[in-house]
């Protein structure tokens, strides 16, 4: 029989030593920790260059700055500037293209004594009206004052943003001219091979701000300096130069400029046109639009004229009236039912003097049948026998036969007045 098992012998079996545990457990969070989504690393959230947002890619952060710094801040959801010298419009990389006119306005607000805080994105009007745009990437180039470079601190993220811990920026690239007084903020060190092909050696600008008119303007050429997860790494150097580029357009005025406004509207904030108003606004508002809206009407109306019709025309139900001569015939018919010889002969008569009445027996005062015939008869004396005959079928009835020959009378003495 076998001796039961004791209960020091089990708990040995069962028992697991913590050397074996310990590297499964760390195996374990190291896996978890590599797979894991890192919020702080890289660029996730609202792409836009909004003072809304507080995701990596946003400008909150600025927002907050300026305001703790004393400026006042606002927020502008409407496509109308605020016209005031003391205004300092921040147009952060828009995502909805200004307008030639809202251009127009803005460059105008500078020229009387505002300023305006510009970072240009794509297709950006206010970068063509100054004449500058974004140029090929770099690295900015070291801080030259002590402040800037005593910062150590390594960034929160766990992957940095650029692995040498130094922003890339794009360098501003002059289409014409640049202004006379210019005051650099930040440079980027541009590839030294790029640098030599355009044989432009040193750092170029890569934020700058100048006089234009009365007001100033402050022009970056890339989003990342502004952006949340840039502004808050001290190592990058980028907010000790957003705060010099405000003091920068604070001053040059008959007064300092206090107020920032933040442009949300063409952030896409606010109320936004339609599809159908922007449309709308286009071929009512300009003369291009109205040229083109023209066309249009003018093609469709050309379709509609040439296209085939789905259903045929209807035709119209017209009366046609009556012949003359059948009419007549009508009229004979009646007469003869009636022997009504005396009105035909009256009828007959007042045709002739009608006709004749033109001719050599002419007269303005009107006259009776019986005057007719003798005037007829004074003209063609041949003509008795024939009048004879008409004055008698006046005065009584006719046969048919004498009828007949009242007409051919009447004919002869037509004949004989016309051909006189």
């Amino acid at each position: 029989m076998t001796a039961p098992m004791r209960p020091e012998a089990n708990r040995e079996r069962w028992y697991v030593r913590p050397s074996t545990v310990l590297p499964v457990i760390a195996a374990l969070i190291l896996l978890t920790a590599l797979f894991a989504p890192d919020r702080l690393a890289g660029r996730t959230g609202d792409p836009r260059l909004s003072s809304y947002s507080a995701a990596p890619q946003g400008a909150r952060l600025f927002y907050e700055l300026a305001r703790r710094l004393g400026w006042q801040v606002e927020q502008r959801r409407t496509p109308e500037f605020i016209a005031a010298p003391d205004v300092i419009h921040a147009v952060l990389d828009p995502r909805v293209p200004l307008r030639m006119g809202e251009a127009h306005a803005l460059l105008e607000h500078v020229r009387q004594g505002g300023a305006l805080f510009l970072v240009l994105g794509a297709n950006d009007l206010l970068g063509d009206s100054l004449h500058v745009g974004p140029g090929v990437g770099g690295t900015l180039a070291p801080p030259l004052d002590a402040a800037s470079a005593a910062c150590t601190r390594r960034p929160r993220a766990f992957v940095p943003l650029w692995p040498d811990t130094r922003a890339h920026l794009f360098e501003l690239a002059w289409k014409g001219p640049p202004p006379d007084a210019i005051t650099t903020f930040l440079a980027v060190e541009v590839n030294g091979r790029l640098a030599a092909q355009r044989r432009e050696l040193g750092p170029r600008p890569a934020a700058v701000g100048f006089p234009f008119g009365r007001g100033r303007i402050v022009v970056g050429s890339d989003p990342d300096l502004l952006r949340n997860d840039v502004i808050r790494s001290c190592e990058y150097g980028l907010d000790l130069a957003v705060v010099r580029m405000l003091e920068f357009l604070r001053d040059g005025g008959p007064a300092p400029r206090g107020r920032i406004v933040f442009d949300e509207f063409h952030q896409g904030f606010g109320s936004q046109a339609g599809t159908m108003s922007t449309v709308a606004s286009f071929l009512g508002g300009t003369r291009s639009g109205r040229v083109y809206l023209q066309v249009v009407m003018a093609g469709l109306i050309l379709l509609v004229a040439l296209a085939p019709r789905t259903i045929p025309p209807r035709e119209m139900e017209r009366i046609e009236r009556r012949s003359p001569l059948e009419h007549v015939d009508a009229l004979a018919r009646a007469y003869r039912q009636v022997g009504a010889t005396r009105t035909v002969t009256t009828r007959l008569v007042h045709g002739v003097r009608r006709r004749a009445g033109r001719g050599a027996i002419r007269t303005n005062v009107p006259q009776s049948d019986d005057a007719f015939l003798n005037r007829a008869l004074e003209a063609d004396p041949a003509l008795a026998p024939d009048v004879g005959a008409i004055r008698r079928a006046l005065a009584s009835a006719s046969s048919r036969e004498e009828l007949a020959a009242v007409g051919a009378a009447l004919e002869r003495l037509e004949h004989s007045l016309k051909r006189t």
